[in-house]
This record gives structure tokens, sequence and C-alpha cells, in this order.
């Protein structure tokens, strides 16, 4: 009994040595027991800067039969129904049919998948097989679905999966082996056409979900509210660029409620966080104020008297806006102008730095260039530096506009207020895999002192009396924000769009956030009462996500 163990040993260790070589080359020439077998790379997850996910694969399958290869006897089709929860009818009409093969669409859960796969090792069937759905999920839905995207019938579509589709996708590998004389796959005798899967990266974000449904939740009420045509709140984090929240209405869903892939024909997927170019308003002029007092030729005590408008080379005029009532606002210094958002002071102040110098300025603050967040279609801001009432046009962009930004870019630049004066670039992939993305290089806009100098007019705009948000208080907490209503005109477009920019505390913040309202029609279209009570909700829900406390000043990380 010995020797016989023995003999059939040599045999064996002979036929995978020695005539191994032959034996595949046998088999190749017949093609009768090679089998290629595809192994299926799976997709990367896209996660939140907390490790939750916002798209995964499903654990799902889809099952595939092959008639000709399974036994065709009841006990196996209803241990088939058993396993898959399908009839075993279904199965014993289709082998008695002329139907090759059958896949069923129906999703085959990972429980199935384990019984069905010790279905075939009990009953040695090469006939049944199972493979990944690649259907995907998307925890939040409409809320991230324009700064995520999808897939749908194995093709990424718009946001991240789109643009970030081949670190996610992966490769597939490939199997080249033997089959036994009952088609069963040996993985141990592997050809060297096989190819090794790699599967997808993990791509994390440093958005937080909270904050993101928060966004999502408020921007999409102001939109509907106000009847307006879309809308955008932003939250940056100022100390790093990252981005913690960019929502906008309307959204789409990327699958139906039935669990199938939705349908886009009434919905682009238009994100104008990244693709809409609209002027800032009047949240720009805390902007102008800063060039204006890092230059030197703007100080917070020099007064300007507001007669409600300011002729230029006599042939041009800026006005103030009158919704406060009389549009002059007379003598006012540059923390009043701020509060009270002066037109004519605004334009003094870019007409006393200059066209040139405060051009150079625009360009460095990064408005004009593309967000590089890394999604698709991002577009660049525009300026039309071939203007012929050069004059006017500089007076112009002192208030907001005349000049056009994607709502990132201007968020970006607002940050570095509250970041000494530094602006960082927004970031919104926080990892590869394993591997950080690192923060964009810190520059300096301005110095610190000028910055801590327009956060204290930002703060009079919430905290003082005759601040245009004044409505935007909380009890306990020092904020510091801007309104803005900027209208349209030209372009065979007009209307506004309501803004408001601020800060979370106004001391060292935690999180600018910025709010845009794209044309509101039901009546309303100032800053501070179509966008100013987005900001107030996300302030609150940022208060509450970082637990800061009362008189706290937030601490950078």
């Amino acid at each position: 009994m010995g020797l016989l163990f023995l003999l059939a040993v040599i045999s064996q260790a002979k036929l995978q040595t020695v005539e191994r070589s032959h034996t595949l080359d046998l088999a190749r020439d017949t093609k009768r027991f090679t089998l290629s077998m595809v192994d299926r790379a799976k997709r990367g997850t896209i996660l939140d800067s907390t490790g939750k996910p916002l798209a995964y694969d499903e654990d799902a399958y889809e099952l595939n039969v092959r008639f000709d290869r399974i036994p065709h006897c009841d006990p196996f089709y209803l241990s088939l129904a058993q396993a898959t929860g399908i009839p075993a009818t279904e199965f014993s009409s289709l082998a008695a049919s002329d139907e090759r093969s059958r896949v069923w669409k129906r999703p085959i859960s990972s429980e199935q998948y384990q019984a069905v796969n010790a279905l075939r090792e009990e009953w040695r069937c090469s006939g049944v097989s199972l493979r990944s759905t690649g259907r995907r999920a998307y925890p939040l839905g409409a809320d991230a679905a324009c700064l995520v995207g999808f897939v749908r019938d194995g093709i990424a579509q718009m946001g991240l999966e789109a643009s970030k589709n081949k670190l996610l996708a992966g490769r597939d590998g490939l199997k080249v082996g033997l089959t036994d004389r009952s088609g069963a796959f040996l993985p141990m005798r592997l050809e060297k056409e096989s190819a090794p899967r790699k599967d997808g990266d993990s791509i994390t974000l440093t958005i937080d979900s909270d904050l993101q449904s928060a966004a999502s939740a408020e921007i999409r009420k102001a939109v509907e509210a106000n009847k307006a045509d879309d809308g955008v709140a932003i939250i940056l984090d100022p100390h790093t660029g990252d981005v913690l929240a960019m929502a906008n209405w309307p959204s789409f869903s990327p699958y139906n409620p039935d669990g199938t892939e939705g349908d886009l024909s009434k919905n682009t997927g238009f994100n104008p966080a990244i693709m809409g170019v609209l002027e800032p308003g009047s949240t720009f002029k805390i902007l102008t104020l800063a060039k204006g007092l890092d230059s030197g030729k703007v100080h917070m005590n020099d007064v300007i008297n507001c007669t409600g408008e300011l002729h230029i080379n006599s042939a041009w005029r800026v006005r103030c806006d009158s919704h406060h009532g009389n549009r002059a606002h007379g003598a006012v210094d540059a923390m009043s102008a701020i509060a009270k958002s002066c037109n004519v002071s605004a334009a003094t102040w870019a007409l006393k730095v200059g066209r040139t110098d405060f051009l150079k300025y625009v360009e460095h603050l990064g408005i004009l260039k593309k967000p590089n967040l890394g999604l698709p279609k991002e577009s660049r801001g525009l300026f039309n530096y071939n203007e012929y009432a050069k004059p006017l046009q500089l007076a112009t962009v002192g208030f907001g506009q005349s000049i056009t930004t994607t709502p990132i870019a201007l968020a970006s630049a607002f940050a570095m207020l509250g970041n000494g004066g530094v602006r960082i670039p927004p970031r919104l992939v926080k990892k590869i895999g394993a591997s950080e993305v690192p923060t964009g290089q810190p520059d300096r806009i301005v110095k610190t002192q000028t910055a801590e100098e327009v956060m204290h007019c930002m703060e009079a705009v919430i905290q003082s009396d005759e601040g245009t948000g004044k409505s935007l208080r909380i009890p306990g907490y020092t904020l510091a924000g801007k309104t803005g209503t900027a209208q349209k005109i030209g372009g065979g477009t007009s209307g506004y769009v309501a803004n408001f920019v601020g800060f979370v505390p106004a001391p060292n913040p935690k999180a600018l956030i910025l709010v845009m309202v794209n044309h509101p029609t039901n009546g309303k279209y100032y800053g501070a009462t179509v966008a100013g009570p987005v900001f107030l909700s996300l302030a609150k829900a940022v208060i509450r996500r970082y637990g800061i406390a009362p008189g706290a000043v937030a601490s950078a990380e």
C-alpha cells in the first residue's frame, strides 16, 4: 500500500514538473481544458474626512447559469432555488429549453453568495457563477450628487467618480489556467499570461458629511423659498483650505427610490460652486478695504462723506444703494462704511489703490483662476482687461461689480482674512489610498494687522446695531460677516445675486461660510434677507459640530 502511494506521488510530481510544459502545450493546442477568467477589480470607495462612505460598491452579485454545465435534476434545482431565492421551476424550465445560459439581474446578497459557493462545491458544478453587480451606493444622495457624481452601467459620470475614474476603477486581472474534467478551475496551475488585478484606490475627501447635509438642506430651502435659479453654500477651513461642505441646489438623486440609477434628463449635474461665474457684489468690499489698508493708501480712521453718489472724471458716477432709506450715508469711516455697505467708500478705496496694483491684487487672490479641486468642468473668473471706461470699471470692481468669479474661488479669497492674511488654496481631496494629499502652498496676501482690522469691520456688520447683518447674531458668540447684493445686468440676463460671507467664530475662526443665491424672484433679493438666514443656520451647525463653547476662540487644527 505504501509502495502504491509512493508511486502515485512520483507520477503526480512528474506530471507537474518534468511533463508540465508538455501538458500545458497539449491543453493549449486542444483548448479543451484551458480557461480564461477575468478577475474583476473592486472600485475604490469615496470617503468623507471622518471615514464615512460617500460612494461605495454594494455587496451584491448577479447569478449566471450555464445550462450545459449543471446537473439536470430536481434536487439540484431545489438546492439552487434555496440558495438564491429564485424559483426552482424557473431553472428546470430553462434547462429543458434551448437556452444555453441566463443572467439574473436580481441582486444576490452576500449571504446568498456564500450559499451559492457552497452549492457549487457540493455539486462540483462549474455552470453556476456569480459576479459583482458593480452598483454603487451613495449614502448622502442628492446632498452630494453634483460633488461625488455617479456610475451608470459601469461608466463613471460627473463629479469625482468621473474625474478620478482611473484611480477609483483600478485594473482588472486575468486568470489563464487549466480546468479538470468536471470544468472546475485549477488556480494552482496559472499560466504566465495571467495578470493580477489591482483594486481601485479609496479617496478620502475633506468634506464633513454632517455639515454637507446641513448645507444642502439650508441652500435648498433658500432656493425654493425665494424661487431662485440656483444656490450654493460653502464651508471652508481658513487655516487649511479644506472644503468642509460644498452644497448646491438644484441637485439630483444618483438613483431612484426603487434602487435604479436616476434619470438625468431634467438635470445636467450643474454645480454652481465650481462651474458658475457670478459677480461677488458687496461682499467684495471687504477685500477692497484689505488692499487699501495694506497699501497704506487707506486708513481705518479716514472719513469719507458719502452723498449717495460718486462722480468720476465728470463723465461717470456710481451710486450707493437706497434699501436702508436715504442712499447718502454721510460721514463714514472704514468700519461704518463696511457695516452700512457703502458703495461710494469702496469705489474710493479702489481708485486710491490704482488700477495696476488693484488688478495684481485681484490676480493674487486667485479669483480669476480655476479652483483646481480635481472636479470636471471647473470654470475661471472673467474680467475685461480692455474695458474702455477703465476708471469707472475700477470703481465698480471695488464694490464687486464688473468682475465675475466662481463661488469656491471667492470663498478661498475671503478665507485668507481668517488666517491672518495668508491664503491657502482650497483642497477637496485629502487622501488617495493611504497617501496624504498635501495642502496648498500658503501665500501671504495682506499683513496680519490688516486682516485683523478688516475682521473687526466684519464683526460690526453683525454685532453693531447699524450693521446690515444685525439680525444674524447668535447670543454668546462673536461672528463676522458681510452682506452682498449683486445686480445682474447685460448679456441677456437681469435680476440679482444675494450673497453672504462670514466667519464662525470671529476670533481665530474655525470656518468661513459663503452663501450665494442666484436670481431670487419671490420679492426678496438682498443678501441679508435671502442668503443671511442660510449663514445663520450653518454657523449654528458649525458650532454644534465642533463643540465651540460660547465666548470661546476656535482652535486651528
